[in-house]
C-alpha cells in the first residue's frame, strides 16, 4: 500500500520519499522491499489504522532538499572535467500528512478492489494445484522416472494467470499489482498454515504428530519462504517442498508415534488457503467501509486547521 502510493507521488522526489519513510516510518526504502515484516505497524500499536492515524495528527512540515544544478556528469557537462565548478540549489518541499493519509486510503481502496478479483485468481490457480501434482507424478512414472526440465512438483500457474487478469482489466492496475498478489499469495499461505496449526495444537493427542512435522517444517522454512524481502513465488516453492518430502515416522513425547504424510499436509493447507481467500475476499469488499472512522478524522483535521490557515492569511493582508 505504502509502496504504491510513493511510487505514485508524481511531485515526491527521491528526498522527499526518503524522508516520508525514515523520519516517520523509520524504515529503509520500502521502494526496493518485496515482503513482509518491515514491522513499522508494530512501532504505532500493532494495528494497521495506527499510522495513518498517527499521520492525520502530525503539522505541516517542510523538507529542504539539495539538488545538483549544474557539475561534472550532470546538465549535459562532462564528468571528466576537473575545472568544471559544481552548483547545487535548494529546494522547500511542503509536507502535508494528513493529505499524505488521505493519498494512501485512496491507494488502499483501489488495491482492495482489484484484490477482490486477485483472489478469484488466488483460488483458481490453488484448486489447479493438487491435480498438476498428480499428474506430473504420473507423467514421470510413464517416462521412467527421468525428470525433465520442470523439475518442480507441479506446474506453477498463478503469475501467469495473475498477468493475464491484469492485462485485460477494464481499468488500471495500480504500479505493483504482480507484486502485491505475489505478496498476498504468500500471506493467505502463511495464515493458512497459521490455522491448521492451532487447530491441530487444540485437537491434542488426536493430531499431535501432524502438528508437531508441521510447526518444524514450518518454522525451521519460515525465515526462507515467508518473512523478510523475499524473491517472487515463495508460496508455490513452500507447498513445493512440502510435496517433495518423503513419508517418515515421527515418534512424539509419550510414546507417541506415526506416519507423516507431506502430501497429505500439503493438501489439508490448499484446501485451507482457500478457505481465507473466501473470507479475505469478503473483507476487501468492505475497506472502503473500513475507512470511515479515518475519514471522520481526516475532515476534523481539515475543521481544526482552517480557522488557523485563515488567521494566518489574515497576517498578510
Amino acid at each position: 500500500m505504502l509502496t504504491s502510493t510513493l511510487s505514485q507521488s508524481n511531485n515526491a522526489n527521491k528526498q522527499t520519499k526518503t524522508g516520508i519513510q525514515e523520519d516517520f516510518l523509520q524504515t529503509g526504502n520500502l521502494l526496493d522491499f518485496h515482503g513482509t515484516g518491515a514491522k513499522f505497524i508494530e512501532q504505532f500499536g500493532g494495528t494497521w489504522d495506527s499510522p495513518l492515524l498517527e499521520m492525520i495528527a502530525r503539522p505541516k512540515d517542510r523538507l529542504i532538499v539539495s539538488a545538483k544544478r549544474r557539475g561534472r556528469g550532470h546538465g549535459g557537462w562532462t564528468k571528466y572535467n576537473p575545472y568544471l565548478e559544481e552548483r547545487w540549489m535548494e529546494l522547500q518541499i511542503d509536507i502535508d500528512p494528513a493529505n499524505l493519509a488521505f493519498r494512501i486510503l485512496a491507494v488502499r481502496e483501489q488495491i482492495a478492489s482489484e484484490w477482490v478479483k486477485d483472489l478469484d485468481v488466488l483460488m483458481d490457480a490453488n484448486d489447479q494445484i493438487l491435480d498438476s501434482f498428480f499428474d506430473t507424478n504420473r507423467s514421470r512414472r510413464n517416462a521412467g522416472g527421468v525428470v525433465g526440465v520442470e523439475s518442480g512438483s507441479f506446474v506453477r500457474t498463478a503469475a501467469n494467470m495473475m498477468s493475464d487478469s491484469s492485462r485485460f482489466a477494464v481499468t488500471a492496475s495500480s504500479p505493483f499489482r504482480r507484486s502485491n498478489f505475489d505478496l498476498m499469495y504468500n500471506l493467505c499461505t502463511q495464515a493458512a498454515i497459521h490455522r491448521i496449526l492451532r487447530e491441530s495444537k487444540a485437537a491434542g493427542r488426536e493430531r499431535e504428530i501432524s502438528f508437531i512435522f508441521l510447526r518444524d517444517f514450518y518454522t525451521g522454512r519460515a525465515e526462507e519462504y515467508f518473512d523478510g524481502d523475499l524473491q517472487s513465488g515463495r508460496a508455490d516453492d513452500f507447498i513445493d517442498d512440502l510435496l517433495q518430502t518423503s513419508p517418515s515416522v515421527l515418534s512424539a513425547e509419550g510414546g507417541i508415534t506415526g506416519l507423516v504424510d507431506p502430501v497429505g499436509a500439503a493438501e489439508e493447507i490448499i484446501k485451507m488457503r482457500k478457505a481465507v481467500a473466501q473470507e479475505w475476499k469478503m473483507m476487501m469488499e468492505l475497506v472502503a467501509e473500513d475507512h470511515t472512522g479515518l475519514r471522520q478524522a481526516l475532515l476534523t483535521n481539515r475543521m481544526d486547521a482552517s480557522p488557523k490557515e485563515n488567521n494566518d492569511s489574515a497576517g498578510f493582508e
